[in-house]
């Protein structure tokens, strides 16, 4: 997981699926149900939607665990802060 912001909390991300890239294998909803779900279409989701300038929600380990565990890399987290791509794994 990446590093804590400077008030100790969990950096706050948002959290983008690729759909075109998604295969729906369910391992991000079965790691992070409370961030992602699978939608009618077979096909991963966020639980919640977050449109630009969206507050975000935390970076837990569990999400971050769901990131790298998606078999065709078709999750993304972006900083709210700064916009950046993060790695979780970095």
């Amino acid at each position: 997981m990446t590093g804590r912001e400077a008030s100790g909390a969990a950096p706050a991300v948002i959290v983008q699926v690729d759909r075109d890239r998604c295969i729906g294998s369910g391992m991000c909803a079965a790691t992070a149900p409370g961030s992602l779900a699978l939608g009618a279409d077979g096909l991963a989701r966020p639980v919640r939607e977050q449109p630009t300038g969206a507050a975000g929600e935390p970076l837990t380990s569990e999400l971050a665990d769901a990131v790298d565990f998606c078999p065709v890399e078709a999750l993304s987290l972006y900083g709210v802060r700064d916009g950046r791509r993060i790695d979780p794994t970095g």
